[in-house]
């Protein structure tokens, strides 16, 4: 006679031993602003806005308006959000500063709300809040001269790069 043992069930038992180092850190993100330009990579850190066909008494594209015309310049702006996110700081608030990566084309000066830039870091505000949109202006400036006579080039695209730094205070 042949004898059956029981069969049982077969168990195995292991332990993972894990390590993390936790490491504070800011995050900048830009988002489009309601009213304004839709921006290009919205909620990324690497935004565009793209402001069409501008003039100084024209029909402007949605999102652009034209706060200023004067007797040699007009403004033409659109808003923007930037984020600041935070994690494991003890930081209350940032300082925002931003520059153009290159110096700006002949007729054309840009500003971040009341701030002119240029290629080196301006202060555009130094107790940003954390974690929430915080509303920016983008300004264009472009002289009326003609082209060849201080103003900017008429009828083809131009662009620039504004380089945007937050710090934790």
């Amino acid at each position: 006679m042949l004898c059956g043992a029981a069969l049982s069930a077969q168990t195995a038992t292991g332990t993972i031993n894990a390590t993390l180092v936790n490491k504070s850190a800011i995050a900048l993100v830009f988002d489009t602003a309601p009213g304004s330009v839709t921006l290009g990579n919205s909620g990324t850190s690497a935004a565009s806005a793209n402001f069409g066909i501008i003039s100084a008494f024209g029909t402007l594209s949605a999102g652009v308006t034209r706060p200023s015309v004067g007797p040699t310049t007009f403004t033409v702006q659109t808003t923007f959000d930037v984020n600041v996110m935070e994690g494991g700081l003890a930081s209350a608030n940032y300082t925002l500063t931003a520059n153009l990566a290159a110096a700006a084309p002949t007729g054309i000066s840009y500003k971040v709300d009341a701030v002119s830039l240029t290629t080196a870091a301006q202060t555009v505000t130094t107790n940003g809040t954390y974690n929430s949109d915080v509303l920016h202006n983008l300004g264009l400036v472009v002289s009326m001269s003609a082209p060849g006579a201080g103003g900017p080039a008429v009828g083809f695209p131009i662009t620039a790069t504004v380089n945007f730094t937050a710090t934790a205070n």
